[in-house]
C-alpha cells in the first residue's frame, strides 16, 4: 500500500495531539485499555502496525508489529481504502471517527466504534496514527443487537471533490441510501440532499474550505426511494501534497434507530410526567440547596400551595428545617431513604403528617437534586388516634360508672341533711351549710357527667336534619349566651344532606361544643357553627365546625383536651369534650382540634350522611 503524503498546511486539531518519542511509549496505555475492553493500534505512514495491545493481538493471532494495517483477520473484505481512518488522519491532520465491522475468520462479525487520532514524534511531526476500537455492544447493547448483519452500525463515508461530485462511496453509504456504487460515483452530492437542505450543504462546504472541518450536526438526507433519513454529518477537508483543497470527506451516521429510541424515550418521559403530575401522593423535587424545582398536583392538593407559590422557594417553607436537611443529606450520600415520618405544614399553617421517601436525582456520582414522595398519613393518624381514644374511653367509662354509683348516694344524703339544717342555722353555721349545699351540687353535676359518660349504649341512628338540631341547642342556651353577650352565627347551607346519627347523641355533641366555645370566649365574643357536605372515595359525610375567637388551644394540648378529666378551667370537669369524642367514635366519625378562621379554637366533627334515596 502506498505511503500517505504529509500535508504541508493541515488545519490545527481541536485538541493537542499525543506526542511520544517511540511507539513503545504507548505500551502501558495500550495494556490498560485492553483491560477495559478497548483495542489500540499504532500505525506509521507506511500503514504498518507498530504497536498492538493484547485485545487486538487476541483478535488476530497472526498479527505482529510490522504487519499491514489492513490485516485480513480484523477487517472484512468489503472495507475500502477510501474508508481508511488512519489514511484520512494522515491526509487531514484531524481525528477521525466511525463505525466498522470486524471479527475472526469464520465467526459472526461485530460492530465496533473506531477512533483514529494523530500522534506526533519528539520533533512535533505527524509520525503515527493511534486507532482505538470498542465494541458497539458494550456502548449500546440494544442498538448493536438490532443492527443488520451486512453493515452493522457502520457510518457512511462519502468523498466529494471540489466540483461537489461524489468520488468515493462506501458500502455503508450504499446500504444507507439505496444507491449502488456505480450509480452514485460521479453524481453531485445533491443526489442525497433534499431540496430544503441544499443551502445547508453549501454552508457546510464553505466552512470546510475556510476552517478545514465542519462539526457534527444532525440533519436529514434523501434515500433512493424518497425516504428522508435522519442523519448526523461531519466533514473534514482533503488537501493535496501542496496543501491545496481538493475536496472533503463526509462521515454520515444513520440516526433512524436513535430517533426511534428518542421517540420511545419521549413517550416514556411523557408517561412519567403524567404519572408524576397526576399522582395522589405529593411528589416534590429539590435542588442540592433544598429549593423546590418541581411540585405536582398531589402536593398542591395535600398542602394547598400551588406550584407557582413554591417553585424556587426552600422546601423548609412547608417542612421542618432540621429533619429535611438530614433527609436530603442521607439521600445524596447513602442512597434512597424510605419511611421517614414528618409533619409538613399546609397553606393555613396546619400540620400535615406525612411518610416521606427520598432519592437522589442525576445519579450517585453527580447528583443534581433530590426527589421526595410524601404520602398523606392524616387518615391513618386519625384512625390511630381514635383507637387510642376509644381504649381510654372504655377504661375510664368503666371506672366512672363505679365511682358515680358509690358517690351518688352519700352525696344525696349529705345534701338533704344540709338543706334540712339550713333554716334553723344561724351566723357562721348557716354560711358553712350553704357551702356544703353548693359543693354537693357541684359534685352532683360531676356524677351526672360521669353517668352520661359511662353510658355505652348503642346509638339508635336515623336521619337527622342538622339545621333543626342546631336551632334546638341554641334555643336551649339562649339565656346563657345573652347573659354573656356571646354572638353565635350559623352557616348551614340549604342543600346540606341529613345525618345518619342518633338524635340524642347529636344533641349532646352540639350542646357540649357550643357551651365549650361560649365559655372560651370573652364577654361579647363570637362563635360560629358551620357545616358542609363532603364526599371521599364515594362516601358522603357532613363536616360540622364550631370555632370561636377565644385564645384557642395550643398545639401541644390539642390531643389532651379530648381526654377524660382534662380541663384548663378551674370550674370544669374535663368530661364535656371527652363525651363528644366518645359519641363521635360510636358514630364512626372523626373529631379534630385546630385553629379556626376567627383565630381561636376550632372543633371539626365529621359524621356519616344519610344515604340518598
Amino acid at each position: 500500500m502506498a505511503a500517505a503524503p504529509a500535508p504541508e498546511a493541515a488545519p490545527a486539531p481541536a485538541r493537542a495531539p499525543l506526542r511520544v518519542a517511540a511507539p513503545a511509549d504507548l505500551e502501558p496505555i495500550g495494556e490498560a485499555l485492553a483491560a477495559l475492553g478497548i483495542g489500540l493500534t499504532l500505525v506509521d505512514r507506511e500503514m504498518r502496525v507498530q504497536l498492538a495491545n493484547a485485545l487486538v493481538r487476541e483478535q488476530a493471532s497472526e498479527l505482529s508489529c510490522g504487519a499491514d494495517h489492513c490485516f485480513s483477520a480484523l477487517w472484512r473484505k468489503a472495507q475500502r481504502c477510501s474508508d481508511c481512518l488512519p489514511l484520512l488522519v494522515f491526509r487531514t491532520g484531524e481525528p477521525q471517527e466511525g463505525l466498522r465491522e470486524r471479527g475472526r475468520p469464520g465467526a459472526a462479525p461485530e460492530a465496533w466504534r473506531v477512533r483514529a487520532v494523530p500522534v506526533l514524534d519528539a520533533e512535533g511531526r505527524l509520525a503515527w496514527v493511534a486507532e482505538s476500537f470498542i465494541r458497539l455492544a458494550s456502548l449500546a447493547p440494544d442498538l448493536a443487537g438490532r443492527a443488520p448483519a451486512a453493515e452493522a452500525g457502520a457510518a457512511a463515508l462519502v468523498v466529494i471533490d471540489r466540483e461537489e461530485r461524489i468520488v468515493s462511496w462506501s458500502p455503508a453509504a450504499a446500504a444507507m441510501f439505496g444507491f449502488p456504487l456505480e450509480e452514485a460515483l460521479g453524481r453531485r452530492i445533491d443526489l442525497i440532499v433534499p431540496e430544503d437542505r441544499v443551502d445547508e450543504e453549501r454552508a457546510r462546504a464553505a466552512r470546510v474550505a475556510a476552517e478545514g472541518r465542519a462539526p457534527r450536526t444532525e440533519t436529514v438526507r434523501r434515500a433512493r426511494d424518497g425516504r428522508r433519513v435522519p442523519v448526523a454529518v461531519s466533514a473534514v477537508a482533503l488537501r493535496d501534497e501542496a496543501g491545496a483543497l481538493v475536496g472533503r470527506t463526509c462521515v454520515i451516521e444513520d440516526l433512524s434507530a436513535l430517533h426511534q429510541l428518542r421517540g420511545q424515550v419521549r413517550a416514556q418521559e411523557q408517561l412519567l410526567a403524567h404519572i408524576t403530575r397526576e399522582a395522589a401522593d405529593a411528589i416534590v423535587a429539590v435542588d442540592l440547596t433544598g429549593n423546590v424545582t418541581s411540585w405536582n398536583r398531589g402536593a398542591e392538593q395535600l398542602l394547598g400551595w400551588s406550584a407557582a407559590d413554591v417553585t424556587g422557594q426552600p422546601l423548609t417553607r412547608v417542612a421542618p428545617a432540621a429533619p429535611v436537611a438530614r433527609l436530603l443529606e442521607r439521600a445524596v450520600q447513602r442512597g434512597a431513604q424510605r419511611g421517614v415520618r414528618m409533619e409538613w405544614r399546609d397553606a393555613t399553617g396546619a400540620p400535615v403528617p406525612v411518610d416521606v421517601s427520598a432519592a437522589a436525582l442525576g445519579g450517585e456520582r453527580a447528583p443534581s437534586g433530590v426527589a421526595l414522595v410524601a404520602r398523606d398519613l392524616s387518615a391513618q393518624v386519625r384512625l390511630d388516634r381514635q383507637l387510642v381514644r376509644s381504649e381510654k374511653l372504655a377504661m375510664v367509662g368503666s371506672l366512672a360508672a363505679g365511682l358515680a354509683h358509690e358517690i351518688g348516694t352519700p352525696l344525696n344524703v349529705i345534701s338533704a341533711t344540709a338543706e334540712f339544717l339550713l333554716p334553723d342555722a344561724g351566723g357562721e353555721a348557716r354560711a358553712q351549710l350553704r357551702g356544703i349545699v353548693a359543693e354537693t351540687e357541684r359534685i352532683s353535676r360531676l356524677v351526672r357527667d360521669l353517668l352520661t359518660f359511662a353510658r355505652a349504649t348503642t346509638p339508635g341512628k336515623t336521619a337527622v336534619a342538622l339545621p333543626g338540631a342546631v336551632a334546638r341547642v341554641l334555643s336551649l342556651l339562649r339565656i346563657t349566651l345573652e347573659r354573656r353577650r356571646v354572638r353565635v352565627e350559623t352557616r348551614l347551607p340549604d342543600d346540606l344532606p341529613e345525618l345518619h346519627a342518633d338524635p340524642d347523641g347529636l344533641h349532646q355533641i352540639l350542646l357540649n361544643l357550643v357551651v365549650n366555645a361560649s365559655q372560651a370566649v370573652a364577654e361579647g365574643g363570637r362563635v360560629v357553627v358551620a357545616a358542609r357536605a363532603v364526599e371521599e372515595d364515594g362516601e358522603r359525610s357532613v363536616q360540622l365546625e364550631v370555632h370561636d375567637d377565644g385564645p384557642g388551644v395550643p398545639p401541644a394540648l390539642r390531643e389532651r383536651v379530648l381526654d377524660p378529666f382534662f380541663t384548663t378551667r378551674a370550674e370544669g370537669t374535663g368530661l364535656g369534650l371527652a363525651v363528644v369524642a366518645r359519641i363521635v367514635a360510636d358514630h364512626g366519625g372523626d373529631l379534630r382540634v385546630g385553629t379556626g378562621p376567627l383565630g381561636g379554637a376550632s372543633f371539626t366533627v365529621q359524621l356519616p350522611a344519610e344515604e340518598a334515596r
